[in-house]
């Protein structure tokens, strides 16, 4: 893979080699890019090309790009975004500690909220991807969502990270919504939820999935007879 370190916007001829060799990997130094916060988000979403961010770990200017990360209403794949927030969201809920979060995080309750209550929310559309009527009834029995926007959508990023499903280790069935826009349209860049919950990674779906279509039983146990 070729690594390209650059500013923000990029030059037309460092774009040039992304079309010319695809195993390209932009590198952008956040601090000298004329492009910051939601500009940047904004530009990087629609160019759409393999990138990630150089920038000063805890510092002001971070947390500050995380905030509009969070609110970011387009997709938009920043690997160190990304894991950042996950650390963060198993914070927020408890799985453990780290103190240095505690006041970005309460100064961005709201929104982390918002991320929770989506990716929480998630184990209703495991059962609800199934299309059997008696799990849509279920999972439509829950408060419906009256979200129709797109800010936050970023949450399903998080999803193609093995390591993010200890986040399922605990969740809060009180707090669990039918996500109408969520779950059943084509807005995540023209893909659906299935296309991000449905992966080899996830072992929640790969569970349910194997119980549903019999290649493993209730009891765990695996039905070769399915297998053929």
């Amino acid at each position: 893979m070729e690594i390209i370190e650059t500013t923000a916007p990029i030059s037309i001829d460092e774009l040039k080699k992304f079309f010319v060799n695809k195993d390209t990997k932009y590198i952008i130094e956040y601090n000298n890019s004329k492009l910051q916060g939601t500009k940047l988000l904004t530009y990087l979403s629609n160019l759409d090309i393999p990138c990630d961010l150089k920038i000063e770990d805890d510092s002001i200017e971070l947390f500050t790009l995380l905030t509009d990360y969070l609110n970011c209403p387009l997709l938009v794949n920043i690997e160190s975004l990304e894991k950042l927030v996950m650390e963060i969201l198993f914070v927020h809920k408890g799985l453990f500690e780290n103190q240095k979060y505690t006041k970005f995080i309460e100064e961005n309750k709201d929104i982390l909220d918002e991320w929770s209550s989506a990716l929480d929310s998630c184990t209703l559309y495991n059962m609800y991807c199934i299309k059997s009527d008696e799990f849509v009834e279920f999972v439509k029995s829950h408060p419906e969502s009256t979200k129709t926007d797109t800010k936050g959508i970023n949450f399903v990023n998080l999803l193609k990270y093995e390591l993010f499903y200890a986040y399922y280790d605990s969740i809060d069935v009180s707090k669990l919504k039918y996500y109408p826009t969520y779950f059943n349209d084509y807005m995540f860049k023209g893909k659906n939820l299935y296309y991000y919950w449905a992966t080899a990674q996830n072992p929640l779906f790969l569970l349910t999935h194997g119980i549903a279509s019999g290649i493993v039983t209730s009891n765990f146990t695996i039905n070769e007879d399915a297998l053929v």
